[in-house]
């Protein structure tokens, strides 16, 4: 049944279910009239004559309910005509069902797709918000993007985390104080936090692939030579250590920029999932393979091994995503000519200073910071924690340690599945990122509470906290770093560089000073206690300032 506010001829006012009670044929097609009817008349026609004849008006039953059921042989093109002009003309097709126009001027349009929107305005007006503007069509498959993708950024976590478990055996025959392990472990966010900006406005200029390309060579050349610059001592080492930051610190900016610009609202956060379970699953193959490794080859195989994993990745990542020419004709650009090597979004990019005048910007960093300090915990003392709260070797200490890793990596990629779900269904996007980080800080800030209480000191309890903590912690991918291509989908990269530049810094302070603590009292409930207070007062203001308006160029 047509819409009040449809742009078809058939009528101006919506009508009920008919009840038939005649049929007849014409011309070989079967057609059902309703009951009586007062209004205008308007009809439907082939070349070879009149179809039907409908009257639309007050009374039940005034709405023809045409269905073609015998097969029309060679009848090229039907008009739908009335009072205003003649409507579209389209091929009869040969399935037994009338042609979109057909549909919508005799009943209801069907589907919710682009014949919906071209014969009825209306309803694509108030489309889902995974139709709406901010929307990429017909851009390229996730796959494309988000798989490659997940496959540097497990590399990118392996390089990164193999020090958390080497650190252990390194600082016994280097002689380094629980000081010294974090601010080894931190040097790595030195760097990391010098090139977010700078690999997003890269990103932006040039491209997510050929960015992301470099982040992988870089990072990986750095890592193999990380054991030589321990032997030269702590001050090459700290370096070596940022060098590594410095080319991973590029790379997650190259991630937001390829599915901020390639991907569209109801799918971006199943790509964001499909990335971030990459990335986290790089702490499940390093803890993995980090026993095996060290008791067989030393900790200074991991770095070396590491390392030459960049080779193939690197292959497989050129080979596999689309260059930015191609993605902007994948994605319809009719400026794609203009944007060039660079394959930049035809809207113009967000200024620095009008992306820090937003609210919804600062609640971005906020949660940043709060999730960086709380990751880089779990990433860099997990293994001590259960190595001197239990007792437990380096080998018990890295399984227990990736099990939480396993069920993050599990979590991410449902929560995008959940999210754009949501969205889907009609849910407003910002309620979408709102509820599901909120229930990430609150989730994880729980489990701390239960971990620092002696109730959890037991390994048979912390376990399984810990995996709930980080699984619950996986919402966020879909709150606040999806909210990032909600309201600059054209900056993508450039917030995202913005917004870990931030980040990084909580990193640095949280292990840094989580490893003062640990000297000190020599427990970790001062660090699990601050951490979930902070938790709390992030998704407070999270809650009330998140949008997810579109912040304008101009």
């Amino acid at each position: 049944r047509p819409s009040p506010t449809c742009s078809t001829t058939a009528s101006t006012t919506a009508a009920p279910r008919p009840l038939p009670h005649a049929k007849r044929q014409r011309g070989g097609v079967h057609w059902r009239q309703g009951g009586r009817a007062k209004g205008k008349r308007a009809m439907v026609t082939t070349t070879k004559g009149v179809l039907a004849t409908t009257r639309h008006g007050c009374c039940r039953g005034g709405v023809l309910a045409a269905k073609r059921r015998a097969a029309l042989s060679r009848r090229p093109r039907a008009e739908a005509t009335g009072k205003g002009g003649a409507a579209a003309a389209r091929n009869l097709p040969r399935n037994g069902r009338a042609p979109p126009n057909v549909r919508l001027l005799l009943g209801r349009p069907r589907g919710r797709g682009e014949e919906a929107r071209r014969f009825c305005p209306a309803r694509a007006s108030s489309a889902s918000p995974a139709e709406g503007e901010g929307a990429v069509r017909g851009g390229p498959s996730i796959f494309a993007i988000a798989l490659p993708t997940a496959c540097c950024l497990l590399l990118c976590n392996m390089c990164r985390i193999c020090m958390s478990t080497a650190v252990l055996q390194a600082s016994a025959e280097f002689g380094w104080s629980d000081t010294m392990s974090g601010l080894i472990q931190s040097a790595f966010l030195w760097g990391y936090m010098a090139t977010q900006l700078l690999g997003g406005i890269l990103a932006d200029a040039f491209g997510g692939k050929v960015v992301m390309a470099f982040s992988v060579a870089w990072f990986s050349v750095a890592t193999a030579l990380t054991p030589a610059a321990a032997a030269l001592g702590q001050a090459p080492l700290l370096l070596m250590r940022a060098l590594v930051g410095i080319g991973e610190g590029v790379a997650l900016p190259s991630m937001n920029n390829l599915i901020g610009k390639n991907v569209r609202t109801d799918r971006r956060a199943t790509a964001l999932g499909m990335s971030f379970g990459g990335f986290h699953s790089g702490n499940i193959v390093g803890l993995l393979l980090s026993p095996f490794l060290i008791s067989n080859y030393g900790w200074r195989s991991l770095f070396y091994l590491f390392g030459i994993l960049g080779v193939p990745v690197l292959l497989l990542w050129q080979g596999v995503v689309p260059d930015a020419q191609t993605l902007a004709a994948q994605r319809g650009e009719a400026a794609a000519g203009a944007s060039g090597a660079k394959g930049g979004p035809a809207a113009a990019a967000i200024p620095i200073p009008k992306l820090l005048a937003s609210p919804s910007v600062w609640a971005i960093f906020v949660a940043n910071f709060v999730n960086h300090w709380g990751y880089f915990i779990y990433l860099s003392w997990l293994p001590t924690y259960f190595n001197r709260q239990f007792s437990l070797d380096i080998a018990k200490s890295s399984i227990f340690s990736l099990l939480p890793w396993l069920v993050m990596a599990i979590c991410s990629s449902l929560s995008g599945i959940l999210a754009d779900f949501l969205i889907t269904r009609g849910m407003r996007v910002k309620t979408v990122r709102k509820v599901l980080q909120c229930s990430s800080f609150l989730g994880t800030a729980a489990t701390l509470l239960i971990i620092s209480h002696p109730v959890g000191n037991r390994l048979e309890i912390a376990v399984p906290l810990f995996m709930i903590a980080l699984g619950v912690k996986a919402l966020g991918q879909a709150g606040f770093v999806a909210n990032m291509s909600d309201i600059a989908a054209q900056s993508a990269g450039k917030l995202f560089g913005l917004s870990n530049t931030i980040g990084s810094f909580a990193g640095i302070l949280s292990v840094t000073i989580s490893g003062y603590i640990l000297e000190k009292t020599g427990s970790f409930t001062t660090v699990f206690q601050m951490t979930a207070a902070m938790y709390v007062a992030a998704a407070l203001v999270w809650f009330l300032l998140c949008n997810d308006k579109s912040i304008p160029s101009e």
